[in-house]
């Protein structure tokens, strides 16, 4: 049996964190901050700190990650598992965090050493996508790209018996970034890994023996396929033995002729075989069960809901925007649009260049490198258009060639783009206002009342755009209102992953508690939930599978 934790994320957005206990393991996935007052933290158990075999984050926003230093401050010793572009981003994420708290007056729980003792694994390096790679011996994981940034990733865990999603933050509607599907990505990776064991067609004699993987961390090495085949003829460090009967069981599940054979070997990519009978028994079994259902078999699955019982699709969203922006135009105001630094602000950015061509677009610097980032990064962008009839990569490449827009990173440059347009797009970074750069801004802004500040994510209470929009009047004339740009999962694309997969327990996560019982009941009152366990749970609750 199985333990999930709850420390943040569940019943509320932010500070996502959800610690898995087994008989021999401790993993955490994600382990970020809550965007209120001196920012809240995750309930971690310093006495299951140092005993944490394995931290897997999703993505690089502060929600996420951020945390992660104060388990190094509290003693945790391992690696932390995640995509190279997700390190990339890390450091600025950490720098606006720890800017952030300090202006506001408050104390950061660690120190930036604790930053810098950070110990990161790479995914690209263990396994492509699709592929079962070894974490830790007993544990066994898969990754797909979840289209909420690049970089982000969700996970698919196999660990005594049980098969758990864990989605991070996923969309299938970025108009730029690559989403894979869950339940591909399983089956994938199940044949892939059938197709190992039937790459060893020498029958088993009394015993067969298996090569199992060393505890220590492994040299980065290539193994072909002929050196695979070694290994299992048990020339491998540590060699497990399984008798007969469970070899007969093994190829009457799958059809194999064989034992399981070894690496799959790519430039660049090591992959660790998962080798104890354990292993075997219980992955094949999976698989077995797959073939004749049409959704992927799981016993847990935590999904993101962000957007509770919104049924809105992204078309919709960016109607609501065309004509809150356009209305606004039509009225000379000018339109401020404050966002994060890497995300939903290129998306963005790239659309109104579409839609509202002739209007002059004002972008910040910062949001500008954000572009860049994606563009030195092909590998996580859509390869079909999305923004008119143009790919995303060639969007972002017009974007970058400077036509049709104007960039500023000083005070003077703004001041005097704010004497030569009138009505005008601009966007900024930093979505919630916090900024003194964002806080310039709505000073220019405020006095007009045909002027908008458009917020299209989520707002934190207590922020700057939380008071903004909750008592607009008492800051200024100018109208403040938040559209939802989608970059989560609302009700229907809840019920479509539901619908791939059949999760015996399913947890819903990262909306406030009220929503996500909302969201809850409908789901359970629709049909493609009927014989399923789903959750509304909160920080501090705990659930065994």
């Amino acid at each position: 049996m199985i333990k999930l934790n709850v420390w943040g994320g569940a019943g509320e957005h932010g500070r996502s964190a959800y610690l898995l206990s087994g008989s021999r393991f401790h993993l955490l996935l994600d382990c970020g901050v809550k965007k209120e007052g001196a920012g809240q933290y995750p309930l971690i158990d310093p006495e299951i700190v140092p005993q944490l075999d394995a931290v897997l984050l999703s993505h690089a926003h502060e929600d996420h990650s951020v945390a992660i230093p104060l388990l190094y401050k509290m003693g945790y010793q391992g690696e932390v598992w995640t995509t190279r572009e997700t390190r990339e981003q890390l450091g600025t994420y950490f720098r606006a965090w720890r800017s952030n708290m300090e202006r506001a007056g408050y104390v950061i729980p660690y120190d930036e050493t604790d930053e810098q003792r950070i110990r990161y694994r790479f995914l690209e390096n263990e396994a492509e996508r699709g592929h079962w790679f070894e974490i830790i011996p007993g544990v066994a994981a898969i990754w797909g790209r979840s289209g909420h940034l690049a970089g982000s990733v969700w996970f698919g865990l196999e660990m005594e018996g049980k098969r758990v999603l864990y989605s991070g933050d996923y969309t299938s509607e970025s108009m730029l970034l690559q989403d894979d599907d869950v339940a591909d990505g399983f089956r994938q990776a199940d044949l892939n890994r059938h197709s190992r064991l039937r790459a060893v067609p020498e029958p088993m004699k009394s015993f067969q023996v298996i090569s199992s993987v060393s505890s220590a961390p492994p040299e980065k090495t290539d193994v072909s396929g002929e050196q695979a085949m070694k290994l299992v003829g048990g020339q491998a460090m540590g060699q497990t033995l399984v008798d007969q009967a469970t070899y007969a069981q093994t190829l009457a599940a799958t059809g194999s002729t064989g034992s399981e054979a070894a690496l799959s070997s790519s430039t660049g990519i090591h992959s660790r075989i998962l080798t104890e009978p354990m292993h075997m028994r219980e992955s094949i079994g999976a698989m077995a069960s797959m073939s004749n259902s049409s959704k992927v078999k799981l016993d847990l699955a935590i999904v993101d809901a962000a957007y509770g019982t919104d049924r809105d699709t992204q078309a919709d969203k960016l109607q609501q925007l065309e004509s809150a922006i356009g209305n606004r135009i039509a009225r000379g105001g000018r339109v401020l649009l404050p966002m994060p630094a890497v995300g939903r602000g290129q998306e963005i950015i790239l659309w109104a260049q579409q839609y509202f061509q002739g209007i002059p677009m004002i972008v910040e610097q910062k949001l500008v490198d954000g572009m860049a980032q994606l563009h030195r990064v092909p590998y996580w962008l859509r390869r079909e258009a999305r923004i008119g009839e143009v790919s995303p990569e060639d969007s972002i490449d017009h974007f970058l060639n400077g036509e049709g827009w104007n960039k500023t990173s000083t005070e003077e440059e703004r001041l005097q783009l704010l004497e030569q347009y009138h009505a005008s797009l601009w966007f900024v970074p930093d979505g919630m206002m916090q900024s003194s750069l964002a806080h310039w801004y709505y000073e220019r802004w405020s006095s007009d009342g045909k002027n908008l500040i458009l917020l299209t994510g989520h707002v934190a209470a207590g922020t700057f755009a939380d008071e903004l929009l909750r008592n607009p009047e008492a800051y200024g004339k100018c109208e403040v209102r938040k559209l939802r740009y989608k970059v989560h999962q609302g009700w229907r694309d809840v019920e479509q992953m539901l619908d791939r997969i059949s999760a015996r327990h399913t947890v819903l996560v990262h909306t406030d508690l009220a929503e996500t019982e909302r969201l809850r009941q409908g789901l359970l009152d629709g049909s493609s939930s009927a014989g399923a366990d789903i959750y509304a749970l909160s920080p501090g609750d705990e659930l065994f599978f």
